[in-house]
């Protein structure tokens, strides 16, 4: 079975930093959207709108019809990144920050990382070096000290760790021999558990709440308004993401490809210290300093 050809096979250094940025960004978005409509709504529309654009681009193009094999680790990508970003949201939204998003990104990097090393060997000391910053970045990046974290929250971050982790490493097989289908093919089965989820949250939910009042119901739908709007963005950038990401592990490593894109929550602190004015603590500097050191000692 023929692979993806990457004419730039040693540019996985600067695919895994384009990566981190376009996923930081999504997320940024990501986590205004959810407090407006919901993370089941943003990603069923997120990932439903990247879905239809997905298709028109494979057909418009004439896109090399992927194998089953890889039709159906495009699915399961799907559906663990579908659940793990659902899982994510559901956690910011709750206010379960700090150690909840330290731990989803610890797991994510470190599922491919042990993954690669059963399957593609021992990488080298520098890069092993490299990890080990990435990870310390990870954690100062998105670890906020202080308020005790609730078992739900910390039950939400690992099943979003591992579901990323698991979908970083079956989206490189999902990628073997094309790259449109089977992301569309990811994008499918995540809008679909998405929508699922939302219709029996929503049935289930109906005649509990007490009637709004015409104020109230403006307001709500213009913030509902606003965050799927912002949804429809935060799924090009992410699928985006994705795409790159896909040749990125063809173009290298498998662990370097995860460890490098996994440095996003770096571009989504800068986002928040733009647009929200929000205060650059010493532990951010010093995770934005190691994220830097990561890339570079990674790329030696």
């Amino acid at each position: 079975m023929s692979t993806v050809t990457v004419p730039f096979a040693s540019s996985v250094i600067a695919l895994g930093l384009i990566v981190a940025a376009l996923w930081g960004v999504s997320d940024f978005l990501g986590g205004i959207a959810t407090r407006k409509a919901g993370a089941l709504l943003v990603v069923a529309v997120a990932h439903g709108l990247s879905l239809m654009i997905l298709i028109f681009v494979a057909v418009a193009t004439r896109a090399t019809i992927p194998t089953g094999r890889a039709t159906i680790w495009g699915l399961i990508a799907g559906l663990t990144g579908g659940l793990a970003i659902i899982a994510f949201y559901s956690a910011l939204a709750g206010g379960q920050m700090g150690l909840t998003a330290a731990m989803a990104g610890l797991l994510t990097a470190v599922i491919p990382v042990v993954f690669a090393f059963f399957t593609e060997g021992r990488p080298k000391a520098t890069q092993l070096g490299g990890f080990a910053l990435a990870a310390a970045a990870i954690w100062f990046l998105a670890y906020e000290p202080g308020g005790k974290p609730r078992a739900r929250g910390l039950g939400l971050a690992t099943l979003a760790g591992v579901g990323f982790g698991i979908f970083l490493i079956t989206s490189k097989f999902a990628s073997q021999g094309a790259l449109l289908w089977p992301l569309a093919a990811s994008r499918l089965a995540s809008t679909s558990l998405a929508c699922c989820m939302l219709f029996a949250t929503r049935k289930k939910t109906r005649g509990d709440q007490d009637a709004p009042s015409a104020a109230s119901d403006r307001r709500k739908s213009g913030a509902l308004r606003a965050g799927v709007l912002i949804a429809g963005v935060t799924g090009l950038l992410e699928a985006f993401g994705n795409l790159l990401y896909m040749i990125a592990t063809h173009a290298g490593r498998l662990d370097v490809a995860a460890v490098l894109s996994s440095l996003y929550p770096a571009t989504t602190i800068l986002l928040a210290i733009w647009i929200l004015k929000e205060r650059l603590s010493p532990r951010k500097i010093a995770g934005i300093g190691l994220a830097l050191a990561a890339a570079v000692v990674i790329s030696l």
